[in-house]
């Protein structure tokens, strides 16, 4: 009994969370319509600057990579949304010197974990199980 009870509430769970990766991503697309729409039109933007945009555009960056994070569920997409979210912030906002050091180096400890703890090339996971698939027959 537990454990059916266990399985269905993992179900529900799975499928509330696709629901939720959907619905984010009707937002993001709208807001990227808005956006574009906006720009193109020059509404509202009379004293809008690069860095406005920049971080419109990595806000809606991030939000698409949290998508993908909640419908794929690898270490991998963790660590991309992570990478966007410090670099986001280090582009759009205005940090001091210690603070960028401290964003770079927080990417750099991310690639390294990516690199020697996940997988050997970044963004090629599927890649790298069917590889290690096929070493497996072989042997």
């Amino acid at each position: 009994m537990k454990t059916k009870l266990r399985k269905f509430m993992q179900q529900i769970a799975s499928y509330v969370e696709i629901v939720l990766a959907a619905f984010l991503l009707i937002v993001i697309i709208f807001l990227a319509g808005k956006f574009i729409a906006e720009s193109v039109c020059g509404i509202g933007y009379e004293n809008a600057t690069l860095e406005y945009f920049l971080e419109q555009v990595m806000t809606l960056a991030i939000g698409v990579e949290f998508v993908k994070m909640l419908c794929t569920h690898t270490p991998g997409t963790v660590i991309e949304v992570l990478i966007f979210a410090i670099s986001r912030q280090m582009i759009a906002g205005h940090v001091s010197g210690f603070e960028a050091f401290a964003g770079v180096a927080a990417i750099a400890g991310l690639f390294a974990t990516h690199k020697y703890l996940y997988s050997r090339t970044f963004g090629d996971e599927d890649k790298e199980e069917k590889e290690d698939k096929q070493e497996e027959k072989e042997v």
